[in-house]
């Protein structure tokens, strides 16, 4: 079954990465990120990592209203934490909002 976790970021400054823990892997819990989406801006970059690994590095303005979602397929064990935020390369503040769809078998 899929489900949905939501985060509204506060202000982002440029040049800045702001990142959340998301989501993390669990014992006995086989969880992947499949879907990502969140609000389109320009020069705004969507960043996943996994652990240390960047996972995703996308411009937010390539999400469109047609194509609203980005698909990923980014698994998580036991123990792996999936940060999730935005690097900002626009002239000022943002404020965005993320969400990611995740599928999860025990």
């Amino acid at each position: 079954m899929l489900k949905w976790k939501t985060y509204k970021f506060g202000a982002i400054t440029n040049g800045v990465e702001s990142l959340n823990d998301m989501l993390a892997g669990a014992s006995g819990k086989n969880r992947v990120i499949t879907h990502v989406t969140a609000d389109i801006d320009s020069d705004i970059y969507i960043r996943i990592y996994r652990n240390a690994d960047q996972m995703v590095n996308f411009e937010c303005d390539l999400i469109t209203t047609a194509a609203p979602i980005l698909p990923v397929n980014i698994p998580l064990k036991d123990g792996d934490i999936a940060k999730i935020g935005f690097y900002n390369l626009s002239a000022g503040s943002v404020t965005p909002s993320i969400a990611i769809g995740y599928e999860e078998a025990e």
